[in-house]
């Protein structure tokens, strides 16, 4: 059996590099907003969920875990109750009113079918959008070098409530995508 000079073996991987490196590498904001979007997937699925308040619960689990994941790609040190804080402050910025739609979305569910259907044109969407929101403004802070302990969220209560009304749009989008055979 013939065996590959060191030239044939160089040439060889060298070819399989080129073939590879033809694809375009993700950056490192690609790969960022990969995690974001598959946690906007994960939240709206969550928001479907029919039992009141469990769907609120586990859209803010998914928010934390997607910042967890976030910190992990930027290599920047995660503290859950940090995390949490800052996911909460955010959250809170958007205002009473969206956020008592959100909640009064997910009670309505205890509403036989027609609370259920209301719940599943509201809830999804914005968790999604918040989670989506959430997410780019942690790629920011930490595509710049920030970390959990040096994010300002008063800072960024503004920025975060005009970004989710455009997002609340984007999320939409992604939700019809998704009904698309």
């Amino acid at each position: 059996m013939p065996t590959a000079t060191k030239n044939e073996t160089k040439a060889g991987d060298q070819a399989g590099e080129s073939s590879a490196a033809s694809e375009p590498a993700l950056t490192r904001q690609d790969k960022a907003k990969q995690i974001i979007r598959r946690n906007v997937y994960w939240t709206l699925g969550l928001g479907a969920i029919p039992i009141p308040l469990v769907d609120v619960a586990g859209v803010i689990v998914a928010q934390v875990k997607m910042v967890r994941e976030l910190a992990a790609h930027y290599e920047v040190d995660f503290s859950e109750s940090r995390a949490k804080a800052i996911v909460t402050t955010l959250i809170t910025s958007i205002g009473g009113h969206t956020l008592s739609n959100a909640v009064i979305g997910s009670l309505v569910k205890l509403v036989p079918v027609i609370g259920y259907t209301f719940s599943l044109v509201s809830m999804p969407v914005i968790g999604g959008a918040l989670t989506m929101t959430l997410g780019n403004i942690f790629m920011m802070h930490f595509e710049s070098g920030g970390t959990l302990l040096d994010f300002d969220a008063e800072a960024m209560r503004e920025h975060f409530r005009s970004q989710f009304d455009d997002n609340k749009i984007v999320v939409e989008e992604i939700k019809q995508e998704r009904r698309k055979p």
